[in-house]
């Protein structure tokens, strides 16, 4: 890949007009190419590092193990499935096709009402003026449409219990002392000067 220009070649403009009146587009992606050639130098320049190269490396490793094991343990379950489709006589095969498309279904609908769910709660939340980030706490995948208001209303003023407390230990510290430079007691021993 290093080494490889990308520049796009654009016979006519926008609304088929002549290949000239795109320059703009041109500049664009020539300018996006020298950006990708500076910092793909800038990452060989990185890698020359003996230790970075060697992090890299690592790293990649691990992705690819790690894509590996997913990718086998994709082809094992599809094994297994196979294995027990082939076991079994037409009827059953159907039974379970209709199980498992229901089940499906079933997974899908859940995902789906959980999904909105959780937009009701962050038009409800927002609308309350609470930080929709406490809505993280929820798990919409088990939570009930009728208990969202509750349980926003009691987020709400726990959430406002603790700034409220938090604001009055922060009123009652001592309010500190301003210096001016020249302390009270060191007034009295200043002399006075005449004009």
């Amino acid at each position: 890949m290093e080494g490889e220009n990308q520049n796009v070649n654009v016979n006519t403009g926008a609304n088929n007009e002549p290949a000239g009146t795109n320059t703009q587009q041109n500049q664009n992606v020539n300018q996006n190419d020298d950006k990708g050639a500076k910092n793909l130098s800038n990452f060989d320049e990185f890698l020359k590092d003996s230790k970075n190269q060697a992090e890299f490396d690592r790293r990649v490793q691990k992705a690819i193990e790690t894509a590996k094991t997913n990718w086998q343990e994709i082809m094992d379950n599809e094994k297994t499935e196979a294995e027990k489709l082939a076991k079994m006589n037409k009827e059953q095969k159907l039974e379970y096709q209709a199980q498992k498309a229901e089940r499906e279904k079933t997974d899908a609908l859940a995902e789906l009402n959980a999904y909105k769910l959780k937009e009701q709660a962050l038009k409800i939340a927002s609308e309350k003026g609470l930080d929709v980030s406490l809505l993280n706490f929820f798990n919409f995948s088990t939570a009930k449409a009728d208990e969202i208001n509750t349980k926003i209303d009691e987020i709400s003023i726990a959430f406002n219990k603790a700034v409220e407390k938090a604001v009055n230990e922060r009123l009652k510290e001592d309010t500190p002392i301003s210096k001016t430079g020249i302390e009270k007691s060191n007034m009295k021993e200043i002399p006075r000067a005449s004009y």
